[in-house]
């Protein structure tokens, strides 16, 4: 069952803010009949999940299916503290907005090369541009499946990276790209992503950057952001190799793509996962179906809480229905990091009052 929080009510719907044009109730083949929540009785003994869970509830961004499940979730993980827990989360409109102030479309890491490729070499950057044409549509087609989809983007990436390796960036010219992009706020983290990403490291919290777009992107970005590249995070992505001379020179393989973050590009990982196996509580922060799957390398799990960041038109009801059933927690249109931080900060506090 979904739940809509608004104004105090209950519905079997989907949360929504008064600020977000959300589709009619029915469209989703729900029903609606709103049920104002008068009982306070039943919340007078609350765990520290259940009080958690109606904070949520309470922000108009979040949709929840099933709150009672993600409530024992929480008390879980809340009860374990935070040395059993871990975070694995997406770099690219996850951590970063998909959206500028003025409404335009940011960057990936992948489109730092897309955008200076324009200004140094307007040949080059009309390929990139034809390849985004190109692919784009097929990435969020409905009416293809996953494994249809995937030649596509290996076919999307891989042409990509040979035309960034025909290019000969150096280390220099990549770091002047990544800079270049920063200062014109073509990449920037989501509110409050900086003070998350200090905290886990505070405490000691691994952090599994598993992404599909470029890792020297993302170490060189987080390094200029936070003036260093926090120890706690493990980049799991592709990464360009460089030669003697600093020129690009191959890709890392396995080839990372939106819809293969799973056990077949972690291979080479295991002992990394074996190394944090005692952390049982995953807390996984995604943008995309595909990201949904990122805790596969996780070798054992008691309990995970799935965060999707949604990024797609809310008109979209069948989008917006796959996002529910693959996430516990679906955030509209939010560019913030307030809800993951709520979590890590009552996992955090039970931890210290003890």
């Amino acid at each position: 069952m979904l739940i809509l929080v608004q104004s105090g009510r209950l519905s079997p719907a989907v949360a929504f803010s008064p600020t977000i044009k959300m589709p009619p109730v029915n469209s989703l083949g729900l029903r609606h009949s709103p049920v104002a929540v008068t009982n306070e009785s039943e919340f007078l003994e609350l765990n520290s999940g259940e009080s958690l869970i109606r904070a949520l509830l309470k922000l108009p961004q979040v949709c929840i299916r099933n709150p009672t499940s993600v409530s024992q979730k929480l008390e879980s993980m809340i009860n374990g503290g935070k040395n059993t827990l871990q975070i694995i989360s997406d770099f690219d409109y996850t951590l970063s907005k998909i959206t500028g102030s003025n409404g335009e479309r940011l960057s990936t890491t992948h489109g730092v090369f897309d955008d200076n490729a324009k200004r140094i070499d307007p040949e080059l950057g009309k390929k990139f541009e034809d390849l985004r044409a190109k692919f784009y549509p097929i990435e969020f087609s409905p009416n293809l499946s996953i494994s249809e989809k995937i030649p596509f983007m290996e076919e999307w990436w891989r042409t990509s990276h040979e035309y960034i390796l025909q290019s000969k960036f150096t280390k220099q010219q990549v770091r002047q790209f990544v800079d270049t992009s920063r200062k014109q706020n073509r990449i920037q983290l989501r509110d409050g992503v900086p003070a998350f990403l200090l905290a886990l490291e505070c405490h000691r919290i691994p952090l599994v950057l598993f992404s599909a777009g470029i890792g020297n992107v993302i170490e060189i970005y987080l390094d200029m952001e936070l003036h260093k590249v926090p120890k706690n995070i493990h980049l799991i992505s592709n990464m360009m190799r460089f030669d003697q001379q600093d020129v690009v020179a191959s890709f890392s393989e396995p080839l990372i793509h939106t819809f293969c973050k799973n056990s077949s590009v972690i291979r080479d990982e295991h002992d990394f996962f074996h190394h944090i196996a005692n952390r049982t509580h995953v807390l996984l922060l995604g943008d995309s179906l595909g990201d949904s799957h990122m805790d596969v390398g996780v070798e054992r799990s008691e309990t995970t809480i799935k965060i999707g960041f949604y990024n797609g038109n809310t008109q979209d009801t069948n989008l917006l229905e796959h996002y529910l059933e693959g996430y516990d927690i679906v955030l509209l249109q939010d560019d913030t990091m307030t809800v993951p931080q709520m979590i890590l900060d009552e996992i955090v506090k039970e931890e210290n009052s003890d």
